[in-house]
């Protein structure tokens, strides 16, 4: 072997442990922006516990984070770690796109059995859920006082809580806002209790059949869609998402609308002076209530460059201290809704949501089924397709995706 190849291969080597000395140690996370102060508080809490890691903070945004999520995980440029929602994760694991997380979530019978649930598939855990939360409807009370109605006594079934609506749409107030634009999540979390409450839904529990064109799911569409065809909902409904509803209602241009208890804080800091009421969801004459038990897991994709470092981060973030302080809504952990934050008594009507929110469908498919599903809500808001036409053509794409 001549000089020069010696220097070659000695040259190469170095080049090799340099871009590997690169990589080592480094664990990318993306995380949503709603995260990210919590976030850095809990990277500082572990670089110093574990000063060999790197974590390397990425902030995304929920318009148009699940493709963006797919697309990464696809490709084989993934972070390390990300952020997703429960209902994704199936699908990721059902296509060999996470590392099982199996050794790495402990201490399971801590945890509320539902949102393990969501994670798991084929015997084994693919999510760590650290954030679980159903939606109630948040009101301002001197609204209610002001069109008549009693906010301690509240409309509680689908017809009352219409005419309710309706009474409080006056003097350029909106009296219930729905959600028609951002990220699709924000609309199925929101239309989709709806159906269950009657029977109905987007696809049947074991994925097989296309329920979102039968008779149940009409009559749940239309409800949810007439707040806005009766000019009950915000006239820009159809660009709003979550967070354009709460900006509404601090703003006092809207009376209710659907959330979670994340939007607390917000609105008592941006607009203290709101009497802020928390009811539960309407249920229809002699039915009962339904939410989607919703939330966040975190999960290391197969293409990790540092799985195990990436590992080590969410046994981190998954114990019982560190979950109470990244989510903003309910951990998944009981243990860590004993924390002090979670005792506020404006938080009561969200966790008597609990017992009645349901997983979405398990799919590994849910994210482009979900999508066909909301294309058909904007086509009805747009008054392009009526309820029935729009759920056709909707069950039309999803029977291909089954």
């Amino acid at each position: 072997m001549n000089t020069l190849t010696k220097m070659t291969i000695a040259a190469t080597a170095s080049f090799l442990a340099m871009a590997a000395g690169a990589w080592a140690g480094e664990v990318v996370w993306w995380t949503p922006n709603f995260n990210e102060a919590r976030a850095r508080e809990l990277v500082g809490k572990f670089q110093a516990a574990n000063p060999d890691i790197t974590v390397k903070l990425e902030i995304t945004t929920t318009d148009g984070l699940p493709q963006r999520i797919l697309t990464a995980l696809q490709s084989g440029a993934a972070p390390d770690v990300i952020d997703v929602q429960h209902g994704w994760v199936n699908g990721y694991a059902q296509n060999e796109l996470v590392l099982s997380l199996d050794e790495v979530v402990t201490q399971r019978e801590d945890y509320i059995p539902a949102a393990l649930e969501y994670n798991t598939w084929d015997g084994k855990l693919w999510g760590a859920p650290y954030r679980i939360e159903t939606h109630a409807i948040i009101i301002n009370k001197a609204d209610f006082k002001a069109a008549g109605l009693d906010p301690d006594n509240p409309p509680t079934t689908w017809e009352a809580f219409a005419e309710a609506a309706k009474k409080l749409t006056a003097n350029g107030k909106s009296g219930f806002a729905i959600t028609g634009g951002g990220e699709v999540g924000n609309t199925i979390f929101r239309s989709m209790p709806f159906m269950w409450m009657v029977g109905g839904g987007i696809i049947s529990d074991d994925g097989k059949q296309v329920l979102v064109n039968s008779p149940e799911t009409i009559k749940a569409v239309t409800y949810y869609t007439d707040f806005f065809k009766n000019g009950i909902s915000p006239s820009s409904t159809l660009e709003n998402d979550g967070t354009a509803n709460r900006r509404l209602f601090i703003a006092e241009t809207v009376s209710m609308y659907q959330s979670g208890q994340f939007d607390i804080q917000s609105i008592r800091k941006e607009n203290p002076k709101i009497d802020i009421g928390v009811i539960p969801i309407p249920h229809p004459e002699g039915g009962k209530t339904a939410a989607i038990l919703g939330g966040w897991s975190l999960v290391v994709p197969s293409a990790a460059k540092n799985p195990e470092e990436a590992k080590k981060l969410v046994a981190f973030l998954a114990e019982s201290e560190n979950q109470a302080v990244l989510t903003d809504t309910f951990p998944a952990r009981v243990s860590a809704m004993e924390a002090e934050r979670f005792q506020d008594p404006i938080l009561k009507v969200f966790k008597d949501m609990l017992p009645y929110g349901r997983p979405v469908p398990a799919h590994p498919s849910w994210v482009q089924i979900s999508q066909a599903y909301f294309d058909g809500i904007q086509r009805i808001l747009l008054g392009d397709e009526d309820v029935q036409e729009a759920m056709d053509g909707a069950a039309a794409e999803i029977e291909g995706l089954l």
